[in-house]
């Protein structure tokens, strides 16, 4: 028997996100979540992956709340920028030795930006970074820039956080069709300890008609209705919902 499925809801920290199908989608019994799709089966179309890569860098930013915007660059005399692999490497050794040294709890989330001649470089969401800062004696946007005093591969800056949804915006826009030449990576990488939301499909959502109207955002796209709730907007305790109103099968 095939599973119908008519919402999908995205639970944040302080936020609650619906999907609300106008027509259910069905999904057949047969498909089996744990199987594995081969490189040569059913391939996902690069549109509908690149998608895919930019809602989980949203979902990522909105549930952690970093504190730095920051990009990393490499001096073409010390690093051969060209080398994508060679770059990643470096990269994942700062973040490494930066949890070992000085801030165990760093929360990154870093996704590669590929310039035109085809040398790459970094931008990255911190939070709980304790590292050494210096003042640039820069403003980006009416923002005090910095560098990072221990970043030996080339030039960096730092960039206070003051809209996480501006920033998630503006670094999503790295995730391109350029991003394929990356030889199969990733094309972002994060730290382990980042919190996601929790996903659930066919919830009761019949709280959705007590919340004022003005405090629901809604749009429609193609077939699907979006809901968009903040948590001390809905008018019952939010754990309580969390445990049970909210909640539908798991995805």
């Amino acid at each position: 028997m095939n599973q119908y499925i008519f919402n999908s809801v995205k639970e944040y920290p302080d936020m609650i996100k619906i999907k609300l199908y106008r027509e259910p989608l069905v999904v057949p019994k047969t498909v089996a979540k744990h199987k594995r799709r081969k490189p040569e089966e059913n391939p996902i179309p690069a549109d509908s992956s690149i998608h895919r890569t930019r809602n989980m860098i949203e979902d990522l930013c909105i549930c952690n709340q970093f504190d730095w915007f920051c990009t990393f660059t490499f001096d073409p005399s010390r690093v051969d920028s060209f080398n994508v692999d060679k770059c990643r490497r470096l990269m994942n050794h700062w973040t490494r030795n930066a949890k070992q040294r000085h801030s165990p709890d760093l929360k990154y989330l870093i996704v590669p930006e590929l310039h035109e001649s085809g040398r790459i470089h970094f931008h990255a969401l911190l939070r709980g970074f304790n590292g050494q800062i210096k003042d640039a004696h820069l403003t980006q946007n009416g923002r005090k820039v910095y560098n990072i005093k221990n970043w030996r591969f080339g030039f960096s800056t730092a960039v206070k956080i003051d809209n996480i949804e501006a920033v998630s915006r503006y670094i999503r826009k790295y995730i391109t069709k350029d991003m394929i030449l990356l030889s199969g990576k990733k094309r972002f990488f994060c730290s382990q300890n980042l919190i996601r939301p929790e996903k659930s499909s066919n919830a009761v959502l019949d709280w959705l008609d007590r919340v004022a109207p003005s405090k629901v955002e809604f749009y429609t796209n193609g077939d699907c209705e979006y809901y968009q709730v903040r948590k001390f907007d809905i008018p019952f305790d939010p754990k309580t919902a969390s445990q049970s109103t909210l909640k539908g099968l798991k995805i």
